[in-house]
């Protein structure tokens, strides 16, 4: 599950929007009404964890053995 916009916010150390979609490379206009206890899309995502991938990489699952 994708984290919400004020956790990813929270494990970058930024405090506004406008860094969170600089750090994205996104225009800060996409976080207009954002939400910040609804999850980021997965696109915002995938963007994350390629720049961070020790906070937003996915984790792999255990097998059962």
């Amino acid at each position: 599950m994708n984290p919400t916009l004020a956790k990813a916010k929270t494990a970058l150390g930024i405090e506004t929007n406008a860094e969170f979609a600089r750090f994205l490379g996104l225009p800060r206009q996409s976080m207009t009404g954002r939400d910040e206890n609804k999850p980021i899309p997965d696109a915002w995502c995938w963007r994350a964890a390629q720049k961070r991938p020790d906070l937003f990489a996915p984790r792999r699952r255990r097998s059962a053995a």
